[in-house]
């Protein structure tokens, strides 16, 4: 923990490369909240016992074969032998993240914006089965334009994104990833793409399938994101924790919501750094503190 405020603000510099705007997530966020002109929000973060499996559970058995589908049956297509599910698309001018043996965080990026869907599937019991579509089977197609997969490790923080923008368990088709197990696919398309129908396609053995996105993703595909200035930022340092307060205006003309991820490191383990995800909705021309 930081031993004094010069110090602790160096290390929570990341704050300002941490501010998103990002439009309310589709298809679940209506971005239809009004919040007053100032949200507050006090933050404090203390010291935590660092939490690790000891291996000791029945090892997992799951395989593909075996495994029901955790995703909706209507979400449900067949390629050949296998069965995928697509489920859940959504929109997301800025994401969070979820870390293994390490800290959560924010995705953002200039000009682009994250499409992200809950992936599962299914292998026949055919005795030449080929295996699982792989991650770069999938495409995003918007209006005849499409778009391949992304790889975001490089960008975040710990051994392995978990979960992205709360989708998923692991990354689909990692190498790492239990047979069946619920995966997250993710695009990155520029923002904004004004679009009149989208869907997610999978090529595999030869043979293709579509999910269509929803109305109101296709939607949000299209609206800017909105701006997000750092207008100030104190921080009081305790024994054992520390009190952060800023203030935040949404300068754009779009109401949106704020994401931002409160970074401070630690040197005795490697994995251990901390992070404190913010996130609310701010009004255009409103501000949050």
């Amino acid at each position: 923990m930081p031993s004094n405020r010069r110090q602790l603000l160096a290390t929570v510099g990341a704050l300002s490369a941490g501010l998103a705007g990002c439009l309310s997530e589709s298809p679940t966020g209506s971005g239809s909240e009004s919040p007053t002109p100032t949200d507050e929000t006090n933050t404090s973060t203390a010291d935590t016992t660092d939490e690790s499996t000891t291996g000791d559970g029945p090892p997992d058995t799951t395989t593909a074969e075996n495994a029901s589908f955790s995703l909706p049956e209507s979400s449900v297509k067949s390629l050949g032998e296998v069965r995928v599910a697509v489920a859940n698309p959504t929109v997301g001018k800025a994401i969070t993240y979820e870390s293994i043996m390490g800290s959560d965080g924010v995705l953002q990026s200039d000009g682009t914006q994250f499409v992200v869907a809950a992936v599962q599937s299914q292998q026949g019991n055919a005795v030449d089965a080929g295996g699982d579509p792989a991650y770069d089977a999938f495409e995003l197609v918007v209006d005849g334009e499409a778009y391949s997969t992304v790889e975001i490790e490089d960008r975040t923080t710990g051994a392995y994104t978990s979960s992205l923008a709360e989708h998923g368990d692991i990354r689909y088709g990692a190498p790492y990833a239990a047979g069946g197990a619920v995966g997250w696919l993710a695009f990155e398309p520029p923002s904004p793409l004004d679009a009149s129908e989208a869907a997610i396609r999978c090529r595999y053995g030869g043979e293709t399938a579509e999910w269509e996105l929803s109305d109101d993703v296709v939607a949000t595909l299209g609206r800017p994101a909105p701006t997000f200035e750092l207008e100030s930022f104190d921080a009081t340092v305790e024994q054992y924790s520390v009190d952060l307060s800023f203030v935040v205006k949404n300068g754009s003309e779009n109401d949106g919501r704020f994401l931002a991820a409160l970074y401070w490191p630690t040197t005795g383990i490697a994995d251990d750094d901390e992070s404190t995800i913010i996130e609310r909705s701010v009004a255009a021309g409103e501000r949050v503190e």
